[in-house]
């Protein structure tokens, strides 16, 4: 052996002393002691790296034996893991197939659901809107004030975004022939109205079908704004209402009544229609007044004059049964006869005519007045006509024409005062004929007995 091989052993010697010394320096995990190396000579060293070297071949061993051990686990771990991804590649592939299979069913069933959606689509849009028409016609309807609140239901079913579901559907039907049935009964019930001070009062009703309400002989009203019965701030003109009290009074048999099949709104309109005192109070305006007035004037002589000519004829008539001069027409003429029944019949004639003409105004006196006054009163009411009309074509230039409201004032007015003319000629020319007939009457009286006094005379003289 060489000085340099030596030399090499001893550095290797060195280092193998080195870390055998490090590894006993190492703490022991059992004990926790740091075991410390004793090492004297060479002989010793070459021991120790001899029993360190066995040591770690064991520890190799033991290593190798435990890398073994866990690849033949790891390959286990893989042979399974390989098993478990073929198991779930053919998992995917089934469930890959059961997915085209279920798409391709599910398409189907969307198309029919689409198909059948659209007829329950159709069938529930008819439903709703049936719904709210109905809604809509029992609100305004008149059972519903016996049967409040009938409306509701169908207007949330009318404005439902969900299906309906059957019992909704059933609840529809019932009510729509509830109504249809109600129609037809004539019914007696009790509740609260709103009279006219506006305050609420119990009644007895009578509901005729789907018409009208009547209580205590007046028509009462449904107000669908505010679902209450109202008491009409008036009632129909005409005898539209006589007929309720003997119907309501009736136990058997049939009575009249009249009814609104508009469910209220000829009603309505019946009591807006003004009588004709009140049309004549609104539209007839000076010109009626004053055709008024000709006609109360006329009306005051016509009954002046009957009195006045009434009285004379029976006055003349208990005169041409006596000789004893009065103080009427007739018993003045008799007095001129007398006073001058010596003169010759020539001049007892023309007094006797005279006396007769001095009488005829009286007895004529005011008829011809009447008869102006019969014939102003058409022109008063063709004038109230013409100024009607002037003052409709000025609402029609200022206005215009869209609204017939705004014409018929001057329209109103224009024919209410032509009807009071001719309602107001009518009676006076009729008066003035009777007046007429009888103050000729009393004039042919006067005549026929100046006629016999002259006559009379003249069979005196005569003999």
């Amino acid at each position: 052996m060489t000085i340099k091989n030596i030399f090499a052993a001893l550095i290797l010697v060195a280092a193998s002393t080195g870390i055998i010394a490090a590894e006993a320096a190492k703490p022991k995990k059992d004990t926790g002691v740091v075991a410390t190396p004793a090492v004297d000579t060479l002989a010793e060293l070459l021991q120790l790296v001899k029993d360190d070297k066995i040591s770690q071949s064991r520890d190799n061993a033991k290593r190798v034996a435990a890398f073994r051990a866990d690849r033949n686990k790891q390959r286990s771990l893989l042979n399974a893991a390989k098993a478990e991804q073929k198991r779930e590649e053919d998992r995917t592939a089934r469930l890959k197939a059961q997915y085209e299979v279920n798409d391709k069913k599910l398409a189907e069933l969307e198309e029919a659901k689409l198909l059948k959606a659209g007829s329950l689509g159709e069938m529930i849009g008819v439903v709703r809107q049936v719904a709210g028409d109905s809604a809509a016609r029992f609100r305004r309807s008149v059972i519903t004030a016996q049967y409040p609140g009938r409306h509701e239901f169908l207007e949330t079913l009318a404005q439902a975004t969900v299906f309906p579901e059957i019992p909704e559907i059933r609840r529809l039907w019932v009510e729509i022939q509830t109504e249809m049935t109600e129609q037809s009964k004539v019914v007696k019930f009790t509740t609260e109205i709103v009279n006219r001070d506006g305050r609420k009062e119990e009644r007895t009703i009578d509901r005729i079908g789907g018409f009208n309400l009547v209580s205590n002989g007046e028509y009462l009203v449904f107000n669908a704004e505010e679902q209450d019965i109202n008491q009409l701030l008036s009632q129909p003109k005409g005898d539209f209402v006589d007929t309720i009290d003997p119907y309501q009074e009736a136990t058997n048999g049939v009575e009249r009544l009249a009814i609104d099949p508009s469910r209220g709104s000829i009603l309505t309109i019946e009591v807006a229609r003004e009588s004709w005192p009140e049309r004549v109070e609104k539209y007839a305006g000076p010109v009626g007044f004053a055709i008024f007035v000709v006609l109360g004037i006329g009306l005051l002589i016509v009954i002046e004059r009957l009195f006045t000519l009434i009285t004379l004829r029976g006055k003349m008539r208990a005169q041409a049964k006596s000789s004893t001069p009065g103080n009427n027409p007739l018993g003045r003429i008799m007095a001129v006869y007398l006073a001058n029944k010596d003169d010759d019949t020539e001049n007892l004639e023309l007094k006797l005519d005279e006396a007769v003409l001095k009488e005829t105004p009286r007895i004529e006196r005011g008829i011809t007045i009447i008869k102006v006054f019969a014939a102003v009163a058409p022109l008063m009411g063709l004038l109230g006509t013409v100024t009607g009309m002037i003052e409709t074509f000025q609402s029609i230039t200022l206005y215009g024409a869209g609204d017939p409201k705004v014409m018929a004032g001057g329209i109103s007015s224009a024919l209410i005062t032509t009807v009071l003319g001719i309602v107001a000629a009518l009676p006076l020319i009729l008066l003035h004929s009777v007046v007429s007939g009888i103050a000729k009457g009393l004039n042919h009286m006067l005549e026929e007995q100046s006629t016999g006094l002259i006559a009379q005379h003249e069979e005196e003289t005569g003999a």
